[in-house]
């Protein structure tokens, strides 16, 4: 999806906050008039924020126009996460190769998400707040690249991604320190320079989702 500040996508991200949350559940049937109270906005923003999500398969509509949280199981996010790995592998190809954006800003603002991960799973740990944050970190890998279809794919991939995720595998249920510490190791690996470790450090980071749920 592409990024900006109109109110049907801050509802995107504001639907999307709620499902990583636990607010709504597998199978479960929204309706636009409940998401309008919820968010305490007209039902205009509220059909275009749906409309995006369910282009991106985060929400489903049927013909009738209900509307409803899919259900996933374990080997559908297995399928994300092959896919996540050939994306955001490529992503790390180009943007290592000096084909992206700036590597020093990007090395900047990569290390303090990983330095802000890990102060989150510290005493004043925030499941949500760190759920956040860890997309963020992996958008701006992809956004590293210089490819703006690239990115446009992992949005629709990620997006589904943390959905299923975490609706199969409740925020409070984790634990994120594992997380924050791969986050760590990419970042210093794609410091190194060497595109075998930081590819491999990616990939194991990735695994590790299935390993968890």
């Amino acid at each position: 999806m592409k990024v900006k500040n109109s109110l049907d996508e801050i509802l995107y991200e504001h639907i999307v906050e709620s499902l990583i949350n636990g607010d709504y559940e597998m199978g479960q049937n929204l309706t636009l008039d409940e998401l309008a109270h919820r968010f305490e906005v007209s039902r205009t923003p509220v059909v275009q924020a749906v409309k995006l999500l369910a282009n991106d398969g985060i929400l489903q509509i049927m013909g009738n126009g209900r509307i409803y949280v899919p259900e996933y199981d374990q080997e559908h996010v297995r399928q994300m996460c092959e896919v996540r790995q050939m994306v955001e592998g490529h992503a790390l190809e180009r943007f290592m190769s000096g084909l992206g954006l700036s590597a020093e800003t990007v090395l900047a603002q990569l290390n303090r998400y990983s330095e802000e991960g890990v102060r989150l799973t510290g005493s004043s740990f925030s499941p949500k707040e760190f759920a956040m944050l860890d997309r963020r970190f992996h958008r701006l890998l992809v956004e590293a690249s210089g490819n703006r279809i690239l990115l446009e794919t992992y949005d629709r991939v990620q997006g589904r991604f943390l959905v299923s995720n975490y609706l199969l595998c409740p925020l409070r249920l984790r634990d994120f320190s594992g997380t924050a510490r791969d986050h760590v190791r990419l970042v210093e690996s794609i410091r190194s320079g060497d595109i075998t470790r930081a590819q491999h450090c990616l990939q194991q980071h990735i695994e590790g989702v299935l390993r968890r749920l």
